[in-house]
C-alpha cells in the first residue's frame, strides 16, 4: 500500500503539534518557484521585456500555485 495518497488525503500537514493547511504549503511553493523564475529572468536580462515586474511576479505566484494545487489536489 502506498502511503503518499493517504498523506495527501488529509486537509493539513502535521509537524509535531503544528497543523499546516495544504493551501499554505502550495502557496509557499508557488511563491518560491515564481521567485526563482523572476530571479533567472533578471539574471539573463529577460525582465526588461516585462512592463510591470511586481505584477508579473504576482501573476506567476497565482499561476504556479494554481497548477501545483491542481497537481496535488488533496
Amino acid at each position: 500500500m502506498n502511503l503518499f495518497p493517504v498523506i495527501l488525503n488529509r486537509p493539513e500537514l502535521r509537524f509535531n503539534d503544528l497543523l499546516v493547511p495544504w493551501c499554505m504549503v502550495i502557496g509557499v511553493l508557488g511563491f518560491l518557484a515564481a521567485w526563482l523564475v523572476v530571479a533567472i529572468m533578471e539574471r539573463t536580462g529577460l525582465s526588461r521585456y516585462v512592463w510591470n515586474l511586481p505584477l508579473f511576479f504576482l501573476a506567476l505566484v497565482v499561476l504556479i500555485s494554481s497548477v501545483l494545487g491542481l497537481a496535488f489536489l488533496p
